[in-house]
């Protein structure tokens, strides 16, 4: 991400906090893996893990700290972005990543699991209905630290925006509460997701 670009989306970020459109999506995503890449992305065996999440300045909010429990069997979330709070059900710090409603419990998963037994960076893109809107999303799973077997910590990127088709409304009260019933209580369903 440009000098340019950054500033933008800094200035945009701070006059709407936690907010991107579609456009920033793939340049916020190159950003955050340049960065983690700086640090971390000469090998994470030995690395201590340890994440500053401050470094990634307007983006931090989209950012989580996972530890692999059970060589993948599932993370525990030690820090928590808080604009994340609107996709995933809330503050999800200290909490696992299976007690995570759908969409971002499953396409997460995915994501982490792929990122801990490889010990490469993963990344995802898809689009989710949630409470009657339509986002966005790109997701990013960055070993910070590992052993010979997996990686032992990530970063977790989830960023996501209106997606530009549905940007300026809503879904029609019916079919977003025909979501909320068809799911027994999960609030969200992902839709179309991208490879």
């Amino acid at each position: 991400m440009g000098e340019v670009e950054l500033a933008r989306l800094h200035d945009q970020c701070r006059s709407y906090p936690w907010r991107l459109d579609r456009g920033d999506l793939r340049a916020a995503s190159r950003w955050v893996a340049g960065k983690w890449s700086d640090g971390f992305g000469r090998g994470t065996e030995g690395a201590s893990g340890s994440v500053e999440l401050e470094q990634f300045g307007v983006l931090e909010p989209y950012l989580a700290e996972a530890i692999v429990l059970e060589r993948g069997a599932d993370f525990m979330f030690a820090r928590w972005g808080a604009a994340l709070d609107a996709l995933c059900g809330g503050d999800r710090g200290g909490h696992r990543l299976s007690a995570l409603p759908q969409p971002s419990r499953g396409q997460l998963r995915r994501l982490c699991v792929r990122a801990a037994a490889e010990q490469l960076p993963q990344a995802r893109q898809a689009t989710w209905a949630l409470d009657g809107r339509i986002w966005q999303c790109a997701m990013l799973a960055l070993p910070t630290a590992g052993d010979e077997l997996s990686a032992t910590r990530l970063l977790v990127a989830l960023l996501f925006a209106p997606h530009s088709m549905f940007a300026a409304q809503p879904l029609p009260r019916g079919e977003a509460l025909r979501w909320r019933r068809s799911s027994h209580a999960l609030r969200a369903r992902a839709i179309l997701p991208n490879s």
